[in-house]
């Protein structure tokens, strides 16, 4: 009797570790070595996940933010730029139906020197050919009547298969000042918004190299101006 009784405790002692291995492995997964149950576990998981959507979201909102100003339309590149008239090929070419020039801004861009910018903004996805250019005097379009522009030398921006106005007749663009601490760029004037044909003067303070390139989303002209 006292032999069985030993057997059976023995027996016993056996079922307890293994009774405690079960209870650990509930979860039905192995542990990866190196990861901590903190890190694993679905509370830290949960928390760790809006902190970096939040995160994500912060930084969204600070780089947007400054893109009503031109300053932060793009960089400018090493280019001298030139004098010669430049032209801008429209996209698609031909372009289909008449683009409506939404928004006209000026800003600065400390890059290489300094520039001044000029952007263009259009609606929708095609962008409008242009020729930008110095001219010796500004015209009308409409009655080729002079337009004072304020500045020794004028650089023109003529944009095609473009209107700035709405379907009311209504401007769409207005005269925006020179950004702040400006040295070339005195004004900008309307010269022309006549069948199709878009186009403004900007008098500067000389004839200064500038350069011409292209954003999307949206569509803009930017004219970058040495200073």
């Amino acid at each position: 009797m006292k032999r069985i009784g030993l057997l059976a405790l023995g027996a016993f002692l056996l079922m307890i570790p293994l009774a405690a291995a079960c209870g650990d492995d509930n979860s039905g997964s192995t542990p990866t070595p190196g990861v901590t149950a903190t890190a694993s576990s679905p509370a830290s998981s949960a928390t760790a996940a809006p902190s970096s959507s939040a995160s994500s979201s912060a930084t969204a909102a600070t780089t947007a933010a400054p893109s009503s100003t031109a300053a932060s339309d793009g960089t400018v590149d090493t280019a001298p730029g030139q004098q010669t008239p430049w032209t801008v090929p429209s996209n698609p070419n031909p372009i289909s139906g008449v683009v409506t020039v939404t928004k006209l801004r000026m800003g600065l861009h400390p890059e290489d020197g300094g520039w001044e910018r000029i952007v263009f903004e259009f609606d929708g996805t095609q962008l409008p050919g242009a020729v930008v250019q110095y001219v010796n005097q500004a015209t009308s379009c409409g009655s080729g009547q002079p337009v004072t522009v304020n500045g020794s030398d004028i650089l023109e921006v003529a944009i095609t298969n473009a209107q700035a106005h709405d379907n009311s007749g209504n401007a769409t663009l207005t005269s925006p000042a020179p950004g702040p601490g400006g040295s070339v760029i005195n004004q900008g004037v309307s010269s022309c918004d006549f069948e199709g044909h878009v186009t403004w003067d900007f008098g500067l303070n000389g004839k200064h190299n500038f350069k011409v390139s292209t954003l999307t989303n949206p569509v803009r002209l930017v004219i970058d101006i040495k200073q």
